[in-house]
């Protein structure tokens, strides 16, 4: 039985690219008027969110390091026939 091609692509089974009647330079001046409409984060909410990332970062290395120790203390234990 023979694969059907994907309904989303285009003819000889390939991915449809957009053409660019409008040119380079136009899709440029877009994604600059598009950079513009973004609504940026301030520089304290910037430092306050990367901060929230970073101690999240710091706890799920501890749980890890934690996690880590507790299994290797466990084999320990079984290769000392203790458990």
């Amino acid at each position: 039985m023979a694969s059907k091609p994907n309904d989303s692509l285009g003819p000889g089974g390939r991915v449809p690219v957009p053409s660019m009647k409008k040119g380079v330079s136009h899709f440029f001046k877009e994604v600059g008027i598009e950079m513009r409409r973004v609504i940026w984060p301030t520089k304290a909410e910037t430092l306050r969110l990367t901060s929230a990332v970073l101690f999240v970062c710091v706890l799920f290395v501890l749980y890890l390091y934690i996690a880590g120790e507790i299994v290797h203390l466990i084999i320990r234990l079984m290769e000392q026939g203790k458990v």
